[in-house]
């Protein structure tokens, strides 16, 4: 009776343990594919930005929902990425050349900021030119009218989702 105890205590050792050996099996590893991506604090483009990835950097994915992984960098920062973002395979080194010689020939990606002031009108040097170009106050006018225009966050997430881009793209 003994021995009968040891075998199945000995048996849900090794069960627990190829249990505990499998979860770190399926534990799922990918890497940032796009030249650019944001890890989010959320599912969506509007979410908080919690961490700007680098092209191949490895992610390791704790949850899928949807379009949508759940990832941890190698720092530990925790994270949503839209899934076409990242790849199964590393990168080869010749991707990283490629990124790289892409890079060279882009002058500066422009940051949220600057993106965000285009969508708000001529700013002062943008004036001085169009003083200086002759521009006319009616086109000037028009300008403002189309910069003075609001769309909510919600609807242009909607209108990115619909239309399939940014993040949303395929």
């Amino acid at each position: 009776m003994r021995r009968g105890k040891r075998q199945r205590m000995s048996i849900m050792v090794l069960v627990i343990a190829l249990g505990l050996l499998s979860g770190i099996a399926l534990a799922e590893t990918v890497f940032v594919q796009a030249k650019t991506a944001k890890l989010r604090a959320g599912k969506t483009s509007l979410d908080r930005v919690v961490a700007d990835l680098k092209y191949g950097e490895v992610l390791e994915v704790l949850k899928k929902e949807g379009d949508w992984l759940e990832v941890s960098t190698a720092a530990g920062v925790r994270g949503w990425i839209f899934a076409n973002k990242t790849m199964a395979t590393k990168p080869s080194s010749g991707d990283e050349a490629l990124a790289k010689l892409g890079k060279s020939f882009r002058r500066r990606e422009a940051s949220d900021v600057t993106a965000s002031a285009g969508a708000r009108g001529l700013d002062k040097a943008s004036e001085t030119y169009a003083n200086k170009a002759g521009i006319t106050q009616q086109d000037r006018d028009t300008v403002d009218r189309m910069t003075a225009y609001q769309i909510a966050d919600q609807e242009v997430e909607d209108f990115l989702k619909e239309g399939r881009l940014g993040e949303y793209a395929r």
